[in-house]
């Protein structure tokens, strides 16, 4: 499950350093080049609580993980055919739904099968999508710097058949979907009339809700760095694709290295601490990026930016999975991931209409405002065992 985590991540983050070369390719505003990410939240924002609720119903959690690659890497095989913008809004409307259905599935059967673990189980699935978000611009910036987007992007496709196939062997032999060990009520499909009255008793659920709304936040935050970032390195810094997506890596590697640490740490301290620190850090190191012109001082800030911001997603996980019922696992993750997405998709649209009528410096600004909202949202969360 972790190396299609790994994939799940890395198609959006190939998207992300692509998007500077649509945007110069097709002269895009930045507005417009926002509007597609935007897109893509919404649409898995969409998407989101239908997925959480096929999942809960069914015991073919395997068949949607597998689905996911399959959606989540198909419009790269298009991309660089792509000769309008409708076009490109297809596609990342495929992509978006490609990666929601990831989640679900993988986070209701890890928090089934680690119960007392679920901050480390989180933190080590959150570091295999640090991996996906770390190595995609790496790669991809490397690739960039000696030949065009459109001439290679469409072999983007072969990971996700190559570990589509992956998984499907190492799946079967695992047998990941039977839950073995758990209770029997977990082996069991949910009817339609349970579903419901779980999804009553869910959106009833406080904690959930609170902690939810914060996690969104924290995701508005990540996608406007993932979106104006590389803009800001390539067209206002004038750094080479190769070094966005060098610094863009750094950030990642410093998130890579926290998602298991942190996460450990919340199994034992609690969450809350962890989040509490960890947000206004975040929202200081964001402000400190736009004025820092020392190349080595730079990739220091961003390493720890990635630490902090990408330490809060596995501790946020591990928290709301901790506040509600295993049967309602898979719609609970869509609920949490659909907050983000609603929430997430407002900052490219936003952020680029700040961009475009007052600097892009005023886009890290709201940013970094909009992280620290969560702390706010978080004091109001009932402490329970679950913190």
């Amino acid at each position: 499950m972790c190396l299609g985590h790994t994939f799940t991540h890395w198609y959006p983050a190939t998207f992300y350093i692509l998007l500077p070369f649509i945007t110069l390719q097709y002269g895009l505003s930045v507005s417009q080049a926002g509007l597609l990410v935007t897109i893509m939240y919404v649409v898995k924002a969409i998407a989101g609580i239908l997925i959480g609720a096929i999942t809960d119903m069914t015991n073919k959690k395997n068949l949607l993980m597998l689905m996911s690659l399959t959606l989540a890497g198909l419009p790269f095989l298009f991309l660089g055919f792509a000769n309008a913008y409708w076009m490109i809004v297809i596609l990342v409307i495929i992509m978006g739904i490609g990666n929601e259905m990831w989640h679900p599935a993988s986070f209701s059967t890890l928090s089934s099968l680690y119960p007392k673990q679920r901050g480390y189980v989180f933190g080590v699935h959150g570091m295999s999508a640090n991996l996906g978000d770390l190595l995609a611009p790496l790669v991809i910036g490397s690739i960039l710097a000696v030949v065009s987007w459109q001439e290679v992007i469409h072999f983007n496709i072969i990971p996700a058949v190559v570990v589509g196939l992956v998984i499907a062997f190492m799946l079967r032999k695992t047998n990941v979907t039977s839950n073995k060990g758990l209770k029997k009520e977990n082996n069991e499909k949910l009817t339609f009339t349970e579903y419901i009255a779980g999804f009553k008793d869910l959106i009833k659920n406080r904690a959930v809700l609170l902690i939810a709304l914060a996690s969104g936040t924290r995701s508005m935050t990540q996608l406007g760095l993932m979106t104006f970032l590389p803009i800001f390195l390539l067209l206002e810094l004038g750094y080479s694709p190769f070094l966005v997506g060098l610094f863009i890596t750094i950030m990642q590697g410093g998130g890579l290295i926290a998602a298991p640490l942190m996460g450990k740490l919340s199994d034992n301290v609690g969450r809350r601490k962890i989040i509490f620190s960890g947000t206004i850090v975040t929202s200081i190191l964001i402000v400190a990026v736009v004025f820092i012109k020392i190349d080595w001082l730079l990739i220091s800030t961003l390493a720890l930016l990635g630490f902090f911001l990408y330490s809060l997603r596995p501790v946020m996980q591990a928290w709301i999975m901790g506040s509600t019922k295993e049967s309602m696992s898979g719609t609970t993750t869509s609920l949490l991931f659909t907050t983000q997405g609603v929430l997430a998709s407002l900052i490219p649209l936003i952020g680029g209409i700040i961009a475009d009528t007052f600097g892009i410096m005023f886009t890290f600004y709201f940013i970094a405002l909009i992280i620290l909202l969560g702390n706010v949202v978080l004091a109001f969360v009932p402490k329970t065992a679950a913190d």
